[in-house]
Parts: structure tokens; sequence; C-alpha cells
């Protein structure tokens, strides 16, 4: 009983966390107050994978940017991507760092095209050009590739989520990201 109850306590302060969260951000959390209702324990699982989506701790913020909204963008999942956006601004992230992520690296300067490169090649599983990640690695340091390669992951992890949770129509694209 006492499990019980602390797992309803846990799911009733992430319930509030995450409505505050949407409300915030004008961002649809319903798939995740579903998967709190018919499966706490999976919540509770997946709970724990959340805090990659913002962890920064020596990354320049203007490529993990870069990183995050070219991650979302292959996902074709307009209200992650939005939301990245709508995050990538309140942060203060320059609005040409982040409408040259969302245009395919125009616009980005070379090392946050190199970065955009390698997001995409990772996000969508394509061939990683080897000298690319060393020239991020000796320019960057490893830690900040790592840190770089958790936030695609993080950007990957939602839609797939409601995808997987048979909320697809919720990632359709939204017209313009930039608006």
């Amino acid at each position: 009983m006492n499990d019980t109850l602390n797992t309803t306590d846990r799911i009733n302060t992430s319930r509030a966390s995450i409505r505050a969260f949407g409300q915030h951000y004008d961002y649809d959390v319903s798939y995740l107050d579903e998967l709190m209702d018919v499966s706490p324990e999976a919540f509770l699982a997946f709970e724990g994978a959340m805090g990659m989506s913002q962890y920064h701790n020596v990354a320049p913020l203007d490529l993990l940017t870069v990183a995050k909204l070219t991650a979302a963008r292959s996902e074709d999942c307009g209200p992650c991507t939005l939301l990245g956006v709508k995050m990538a601004r309140e942060a203060g992230v320059p609005e040409e760092v982040i409408q040259g992520a969302l245009r395919g690296g125009k616009g980005l300067s070379a090392d946050q095209l190199e970065v955009h490169q390698y997001a995409q090649a990772v996000a969508t599983n394509e061939s990683l050009d080897p000298e690319l990640l060393t020239r991020l690695e000796q320019r960057l340091g490893k830690e900040v590739i790592a840190e770089l390669a958790l936030a695609i992951v993080a950007a990957k992890i939602y839609p797939t989520l409601k995808r997987g949770l048979g909320h697809a129509s919720s990632c359709s694209l939204i017209p313009e990201l930039a608006a």
C-alpha cells in the first residue's frame, strides 16, 4: 500500500509539473497524461530520461540549439520542433541561429553549420563523415560532443513516444515554424 501511495504521489506531482510546462509553452502534453493514466510505472521509467532534454553543461548554447532543432526537424514533428523554438527564444538564442537550424543550415556560421551536419547525420542515421566528427572533437572537445549527442537523443524521444502511443496526428508539421 505504501508503494502505491508513493507512486500516486509521484505521478500527481509529475502531472502537475508537466501540465504547467504544457501551459507555459502552449504544448499538448496529453500523450504524457495518457501514459501516466495507463501505466504509471512506465511513465516513471520514461520520466527518468526526461532530464536529458534540459541537460546543458559545457556546450555553447547556440551549438546545442542547432543540434536540438536539427534533430527535432528530422523527426517531422511540428509541435516538438516549435517547442524547441520557443525554448530557444526564451533562452535568448539569436533568431538567426534558430532560423538557420530550421532552414537546413542556411545562414549559420561555419561552426554552427558543421554541428547541423553532424546532428542531421546522427538523427537520421546517415553516414557520419569521420573527418567531421574528428574536426568537431578537436575544436569543441569530447565533452561538448557528448552533450550534443545527448541533445539529439532527447529531441527524438518525445516524437517517438507520441507515435508509439498513437498520437502521430499531433506530430504533423505546422506550416511555418518561425511564426
